[in-house]
């Protein structure tokens, strides 16, 4: 009998260490809506974009002159959108306001100085 109740308190005292140390520490769910993003302010014919994938997927274009196509994965994380390509080179912040990405230029790779995307420039959410 004792050796069964030492079995059963032993199975209690193991279910309880496992079930405390599965739970993960509460943190706030963010999120930021799939879709494009386009920077209004900027004077370029064809303005830089940021657009979000299922599947956390992106594509950032800020100019026409530009050869390389930013693609990779995005993540989220303390409030801000971080872009990282997919051929590990460049990482884009940008920092979530509502619907509304304001670009981080001292925490993102540079940007070439043809394409005209400074700090604090917000890309706004398109709904066409």
């Amino acid at each position: 009998m004792k050796k069964l109740l030492s079995m059963m308190l032993l199975l209690l005292v193991l279910a309880w260490v496992f079930v405390g140390c599965s739970k993960t520490p509460k943190t706030a769910v963010q999120n930021i809506p799939v879709g494009t993003y386009i920077m209004r302010e900027s004077k370029e014919p064809a303005k830089p974009t940021v657009s979000l994938e299922d599947g956390n997927r992106f594509t950032f274009t800020y100019s026409l002159l530009s050869s390389y196509y930013a693609i990779g994965s995005y993540e989220i994380d303390d409030g801000n959108l971080i872009l990282k390509t997919d051929d590990g080179e460049y990482k884009y912040m940008f920092k979530i306001k509502d619907n509304t990405l304001i670009f981080n230029a001292k925490e993102s790779s540079e940007i070439p100085s043809y394409a005209n995307v400074p700090d604090g420039a917000a890309f706004e959410e398109t709904h066409e």
